[in-house]
């Protein structure tokens, strides 16, 4: 394994990567939220129609 040589970009590089994926990470909790909080309103919703049948 030693042999092997690992390639690795510059470290500025490396840190705008680790910011980039940071971002989108950060974009992913967002919508992930969001995504939970429309499923609850349309549970509630649901429920509300089912309720007045």
């Amino acid at each position: 394994m030693r042999l092997f040589l690992i390639p690795l970009p510059p470290l500025p590089e490396q840190r705008r990567i680790v910011a980039k994926v940071d971002a989108l990470t950060a974009l992913c909790d967002r919508l992930e939220n969001q995504i939970d909080q429309q499923t609850a309103k349309q549970t509630q919703l649901l429920d509300a129609v089912m309720a007045g049948i």
